[in-house]
């Protein structure tokens, strides 16, 4: 178990001795130096460019039932890019955002805002919002990752990292903490949330012994204090550290009986296969679902009947598949795979949204395809990312599309 807080004090104490043994552990083995993990990442899923040997003549639209579609505007990101499309049903690019910024690999997620603005993340560097010309409004660095979410008066939530030092027993255990950021529309910090003191009774006792040994390694020890020579960070979502590799914020826009409230915060935990509701005043996990039954999920999302739509990965069961569950009765009541299951398989992302007519928007982001699913399963749209490298027989991912059906909510659509 988990103690109790300790004072400041010890804990800076705490810290500062593993960090010494960092140190000598490198003066032992320099002779030794083991390459950076850098390189590591290269081979591991999170890749901007994805195989598509099957599929690398496909680009754009290759489907488009218009009587079975739901119109709307599509926006994306290839994954490769600093850069933002909105295009319509067929496959034009009606408009563009691109914004070069430092040592930046392509965005990872956007968003975009009612007046036009669109609000991209750097991975592990900043946020930046820029308007409908591409002009930067602002620019806040922290280690943001994975999701955005607008409220309705306009605050913005995202997620970041954050190396943390947790007291374990007698001893002190690093973690690599996700918080839940909350800025004023003129990106001013208003409030964190730590999502580790929210979801930590839900952290199995095995991952503390898996970080406890890896942080005794000598090698372990040798390339921390590496990093910190390069960095100014020293966990990475590779580590044992990631105990909970939050992929989704999404904020609550109806009460739901017996569930949840306006205003509550629904999240995804890849690494404890865990969908939750956070009462954001609180600051407590009020919901859970997915334990034994999700398999490294993404995108959670909160439907008008009140119902949870998830994209399940599938990583070790190696197909994917969407459903929708009933979060009162904690059942599923719809599914989406492929035929064969297989068919259908993005391990390391993906995101699905439930369009007004009851189809599912479904991004395959492995593949970087996005298709468009009726209740009974029939694909009535898809699209395959363009950006392509047909050489390498590889296709640029996409994170995440959505498509935009509401022009009320976006005036400058219409």
């Amino acid at each position: 178990m988990i103690a109790g807080t300790r004072e400041k004090m010890q804990l800076f104490t705490a810290i500062c001795a593993i960090l010494l043994v960092f140190i000598v552990c490198v003066k032992k083995n320099e002779e030794t130096s083991q390459p950076s993990s850098a390189e590591a990442l290269k081979s591991l899923p999170y890749l901007t460019w994805v195989p598509a040997e099957k599929d690398v003549l496909k680009s754009g639209v290759t489907k488009y039932d218009r009587e079975q579609s739901f119109e709307g505007l599509n926006l994306f990101n290839p994954r490769n890019l600093s850069r933002a499309y909105l295009m319509d049903m067929g496959g034009k690019v009606l408009h563009s955002w691109a914004r070069k910024t430092d040592g930046d690999e392509g965005w990872q997620h956007i968003e975009l805002c009612e007046n036009g603005d669109l609000l991209a993340i750097v991975k592990d560097r900043m946020l930046i919002r820029l308007d409908w010309s591409s002009g930067l409004v602002w620019t806040v660095r922290m280690r943001f990752h994975h999701d955005v979410a607008l409220a309705e008066n306009q605050d913005i939530y995202s997620l970041i990292r954050e190396d943390d030092f947790i007291p374990y027993g007698n001893s002190t255990l690093p973690i690599l903490n996700d918080c839940v950021v909350v800025f004023s529309p003129e990106g001013d910090v208003k409030k964190k949330i730590s999502l580790f003191h929210v979801m930590k009774e839900e952290v199995p006792s095995q991952k503390w012994t898996e970080i406890d040994n890896w942080i005794k390694d000598p090698k372990t020890q040798q390339e921390l204090v590496l990093r910190k020579k390069k960095q100014d960070f020293l966990f990475t979502n590779m580590d044992p550290t990631n105990i909970l590799h939050t992929n989704t914020v999404e904020i609550v826009g109806k009460n739901i009986k017996g569930v949840c409230r306006k205003g509550d915060l629904l999240i995804c935990c890849l690494k404890l296969d865990l969908i939750g509701i956070i009462d954001r005043e609180s600051e407590k996990l009020i919901w859970k679902w997915g334990t034994g039954i999700l398999d490294k999920p993404h995108h959670p999302t909160l439907l008008e009947n009140g119902n949870i739509l998830i994209f399940d990965n599938g990583a070790n069961r190696e197909y994917s598949r969407v459903v929708e569950l009933d979060p009162l009765k904690k059942e599923i009541v719809w599914y989406y795979q492929g035929e064969p299951p297989e068919a259908f398989f993005s391990v390391s992302r993906g995101s699905s949204q439930r369009l007004p007519n009851g189809n599912t928007l479904i991004t395959e982001s492995d593949r970087g395809r996005v298709f468009e699913v009726t209740h009974s399963g029939e694909v009535v749209w898809e699209f395959y990312n363009p950006e392509i490298k047909k050489a390498d027989k590889k296709r640029a991912a996409i994170y995440r599309m959505m498509r935009l059906t509401n022009s009320k909510k976006y005036p400058f659509l219409r």
